[in-house]
């Protein structure tokens, strides 16, 4: 479990530890969503980005990628 501090300007920095696990740069972009009492937040994927990443997944029709793997992109935006 990690704590973090809302600072006087509402700002929370995400644990070292997270960040590394996860991968997290500076700069990226997250949705941020209540579910009942908890804070979620999700990376943001802009509609072009979600594009982008399934380029080269489907090709010329036929179709690489499964319609789980698409939701499962999709929902990461």
């Amino acid at each position: 479990m990690a704590i973090a501090v809302i600072d006087e300007k509402g700002r929370i920095q995400i644990p070292e530890r997270i960040r590394e696990e996860l991968s997290l740069k500076s700069g990226e972009e997250f949705e941020v969503k209540t579910v009942g009492e908890k804070i979620t937040l999700l990376p943001f994927i802009s509609p072009e980005e979600f594009i982008e990443r399934m380029e080269g997944k489907i090709k010329s029709g036929n179709v690489t990628v499964s319609p789980e793997e698409i939701k499962s992109i999709w929902k990461m935006r």
